[in-house]
């Protein structure tokens, strides 16, 4: 599939777009309710440790405004680890119940959302189907909710990596790392972040196209990858890239607009690009319908294999 069909594409389904978005404000809604309740701690803690210049600095702290960001993002995290701790010690069954919240539901109905997306996409490419976003979701959560949990525990672990990267280099007592550190968390959290996209950037297709289980079409999604595995990286390597950069540029608040433009890039991309993986035909409009090379103009010989 040529890079103008995947924009023939993504214009014809930008309708997704929207609802992908809108989607993701009522799932931020609804973890904003469920953590309401624990507003009266929230405001304790923060009455006691607010300090209204790091939010200042920390709020402009962006690498094209000409700011060393390295000082500023090192005080907010040891601010940010103060309140968790202090959480923690003196309310542990609130400080549980968010993260429940916040990083096990929040997560897993994001995810439930990408495979929505895939599902529509593959009924507008297969059968120029053009699906409702509600119904879709309805229809797959036999599915959408164990790949959401799946998909969540999958990404934890490289979540975590670019969460340690991040505190080894900010707190690096080396006057050098102060302004090398940003560009060096570039490169290396786009590397973790790539690494971790590639391997699942067929995962909820091939549950679509196969209707397999969670964990066997893990495996085949995979193996369609591997068919381009360069393509694959340098997709995944080059959006990570500008998003991680933009953030950098503009500072953290930016991820309020990066983050969702990311997830709809990335969730239409995927299945585009599994179609072509598969050499499976698919329609650009109502009246065209075009062919992706056959897997055996595809595959090496290393690769034969699959194809049996």
């Amino acid at each position: 599939m040529t890079f103008k069909n995947y924009l023939k594409l993504a214009f014809a389904n930008f309708d997704k777009t929207w609802k992908l978005v809108l989607y993701r404000v009522v799932v931020w809604i609804l973890v904003i309710g469920l953590i309401a309740p624990c507003y009266n701690v929230f405001k304790t803690i923060l009455t006691d440790m607010w300090n209204n210049e790091l939010f200042e600095a920390f709020a402009g702290a962006g690498l094209f405004y000409g700011v060393i960001t390295t000082p500023v993002l090192a005080s907010a995290w040891i601010y940010c680890y103060t309140f968790v701790t202090t959480l923690f010690t003196s309310y542990t069954g609130i400080a549980i119940y968010i993260v429940i919240v916040l990083f096990v539901i929040r997560p897993v109905l994001m995810n439930m959302g990408r495979y929505v997306i895939d599902e529509m996409m593959y009924g507008f490419m297969s059968s120029y189907a053009k699906l409702g976003f509600c119904s879709t979701f309805i229809r797959t959560l036999k599915k959408s909710i164990p790949y959401g949990f799946f998909r969540m525990l999958y990404c934890l672990p490289f979540n975590f990596a670019v969460l340690a990267l991040s505190y080894a280099f900010l707190f690096a007592q080396t006057e050098a790392l102060v302004y090398a550190m940003p560009f060096i968390f570039l490169v290396g959290a786009t590397l973790i972040m790539t690494i971790k996209q590639v391997f699942i950037l067929g995962w909820a297709p091939a549950m679509v196209v196969y209707g397999e289980n969670v964990f066997k079409s893990f495996n085949l999604g995979i193996k369609a990858v591997s068919r381009s595995f360069k393509k694959a990286f340098l997709f995944a390597f080059s959006t990570y890239f500008a998003t991680i950069l933009f953030v950098l540029g503009f500072g953290p608040f930016s991820l309020v607009i990066l983050v969702p433009l990311y997830e709809v890039v990335s969730s239409m991309f995927e299945t585009m690009f599994f179609f072509a993986c598969q050499g499976m035909r698919y329609y650009i409009d109502k009246d065209k319908v075009l062919s992706s090379k056959k897997l055996e103009e595809q595959d090496t010989m290393a690769n034969a294999k699959f194809l049996l």
